[in-house]
C-alpha cells in the first residue's frame, strides 16, 4: 500500500471518469442557459431576476450571470473552494452548489479558425462558508458621488433644460444629453444612465436609438439595481 492512498481514500485517479463527469457538467450548464433563456422570455419577472444578478456580478459574462440568476440568484460572492479555502473561509458540508463556465484552452476548429473551449466550475456564495458571519455592508455611494461618476462615463456633454418632455433625452445631432431640471435624485440618476447608454451605444457601435432603446433600459436598471437606486 502507498503513503499516498491517504489523499484519495485508496482509490485511484480516473482521468476518463472525471473527463466524463466534466462533459456532464458542461452539457448541464449549457441545457440550464437555453431554459433559463426561454423563460426569462416568457416572463418579466425571471428577467428581472437575471439583470439584477448581472448587475451585481457586473464582471461575469451573460451565460454566467444567467447561471447565477438560474441557480441562486441571492448569491453575493462566489468562489470556488480551493478560493475560499486560501481565504480562510471553509465551505459548510452541506453547501449549494453554483456551475458556471470557465475558459479552458484554445484549440483550432476543422476551417483553422481559433476558438476557446469552456469547463465547468463549481463555486459557493460566501453564505455557504464559514465567512458568512465576516460578510461587511457595502459601503453606500452619495447621490452625488454616483452622478458624478456618471458624467465621467458619458462620452458627451450634459445640458439642464427646463422644457424638456422627457426626464433626459441623447440628441445624436448634437453629441448632448438634455436633462429637465426639478428631478429628484433617484429620477436624475436612471435618466442619466439611459441616456449615456445610448450615448454609448452610439458612439461605440453606431446603434440608433431605436436599436439600443431597450439595450440602454436594461443597462440604467442594471446600474441602478447594482448601488440600491430605486427605478
Amino acid at each position: 500500500m502507498s503513503i499516498y492512498d491517504v489523499f484519495s481514500g485508496g482509490r485511484p485517479f480516473n482521468k476518463e471518469e472525471w473527463a466524463a463527469q466534466k462533459q456532464e457538467q458542461r452539457k448541464a450548464a449549457y441545457e440550464l442557459i437555453d431554459n433559463t433563456c426561454s423563460e426569462m422570455m416568457a416572463d418579466g419577472v425571471a428577467f428581472q431576476q437575471y439583470l439584477d444578478v448581472q448587475g451585481h456580478f457586473d464582471r461575469y459574462s451573460v451565460n454566467n450571470a444567467i447561471l447565477v440568476s438560474a441557480q441562486m440568484p441571492e448569491a453575493t460572492q462566489l468562489k470556488d473552494y480551493g478560493s475560499w479555502k486560501q481565504s480562510r473561509a471553509y465551505v459548510d458540508k452541506d453547501a449549494q452548489k453554483v456551475t458556471i463556465l470557465e475558459p479552458g484552452k484554445e484549440y483550432e476548429r476543422e476551417d483553422g479558425s481559433k476558438a476557446v473551449g469552456y469547463n465547468a466550475k463549481i463555486v459557493y456564495d460566501i453564505s455557504q462558508t464559514s465567512a458568512k458571519d465576516r460578510l461587511q455592508p457595502q459601503e453606500q455611494k452619495t447621490m452625488r458621488e454616483l452622478v458624478s461618476a456618471m458624467i465621467d462615463a458619458s462620452p458627451v456633454s450634459f445640458v439642464p433644460v427646463d422644457d424638456l418632455e422627457l426626464p433626459a433625452f441623447y440628441d445624436s445631432s448634437q453629441q448632448t444629453i438634455f436633462i429637465k431640471t426639478g428631478l429628484n435624485e433617484e429620477q436624475l440618476f436612471v435618466s442619466m444612465a439611459k441616456e449615456v447608454s445610448a450615448a454609448v451605444f452610439d458612439f461605440k457601435h453606431k446603434e440608433s436609438r431605436d436599436a439600443s432603446d431597450f439595450k440602454s433600459f436594461c443597462v440604467a436598471y442594471m446600474v441602478s439595481s447594482r448601488y440600491g437606486v430605486d427605478t
